[in-house]
């Protein structure tokens, strides 16, 4: 990665710095046009299908050819995350934990891998990140984080709507009314109207939460990359020293919490979709 990538990004309009990626490079090296800015617009997206398809192959061949009795890295690898995802969504899951954990665990493993996938040079983190055409904002991490959080929403209201059916789903919406009285107080103060409400809200703080974390990660990373290449900028060497080493681990750890936290929440909203019946040994 060269110093030219940051000055093109600088020059777009993009005043959010951020370490070059491979697609940075590429288009600064490209005349503008239609396919120029439909790539920079949806950059994020391609480098997310980057990361589902090289976790999707990793997790494959860890799972290749299975024995009873482990003696490959990869199954004994695979295995300690199965076993690890199932300690940790028992206590909000109990006895359901089997039935989400394909769920969560690939949910976990996907945000974790684009968090991290800013660390691989020629990447960038799909979940963070400022795409500007100018002043105009085009695009950025939260089409991915707002994804993510649609496809949770969309899971725990299928879930919810399974365990009790639909005319008990609408009446928990509704604000569980059972009294004419209920009913008149239900529909006196919106109960319906706030249910949904906070319905909707959940997938967007999921967004909003897991898109500004990672977003600030990234500009913290980029701002430590363009010290680190002004640092030797008076020697009009296309390279400088690698201050953003320090950010490192930073990014390690702040990108597993994002993961943990949206994936245990995920686990909270499935555990209220199935109602006090099914988790009252909780």
């Amino acid at each position: 990665m060269t110093w030219c990538s940051v000055a093109w990004a600088a020059e777009e309009g993009m005043a959010v710095p951020e370490a070059p990626n491979l697609i940075t490079v590429l288009l600064s090296q490209l005349h503008e046009g239609a396919l120029h800015t439909w790539v920079h617009a949806w950059e994020n997206v391609i480098f997310a299908w980057v990361v589902a398809l090289g976790l999707g192959g990793a997790l494959l061949l860890a799972a290749r050819r299975p024995t009873i009795i482990p003696t490959r890295l990869g199954q004994n690898l695979a295995e300690l995350l199965v076993e690890s995802f199932e300690s940790a969504f028992t206590a909000t899951l109990g006895s359901h934990v089997r039935r989400f954990l394909p769920f969560l665990g690939t949910l976990f493993l996907y945000i974790l891998a684009m968090n991290w996938a800013v660390l691989i040079p020629g990447m960038k983190s799909p979940t963070g990140g400022i795409i500007l055409d100018g002043p105009k904002v085009i695009s950025g991490g939260f089409v991915t984080t707002a994804s993510l959080a649609i496809c949770v929403f969309l899971y725990v209201q299928y879930t919810a709507i399974r365990s009790h059916g639909l005319l008990a789903y609408l009446h928990h919406l509704a604000g569980s009314p059972r009294t004419p009285g209920e009913i008149f107080l239900c529909i006196l103060t919106l109960a319906p109207v706030t249910h949904i409400l906070g319905e909707l809200i959940r997938p967007v703080s999921l967004a909003l939460r897991l898109f500004g974390n990672v977003t600030g990660d990234d500009i913290l990373l980029g701002v430590f990359f363009v010290l680190g290449m002004m640092s030797l900028s008076g020697l009009h060497v296309p390279f400088g020293l690698p201050l953003h080493i320090l950010i490192v681990p930073l990014v390690l750890l702040f990108g597993f919490v994002q993961a943990m936290i949206f994936t245990w929440l995920t686990s909270a909203y499935l555990s209220l979709s199935l109602g006090r019946e099914d988790s009252r040994h909780h």
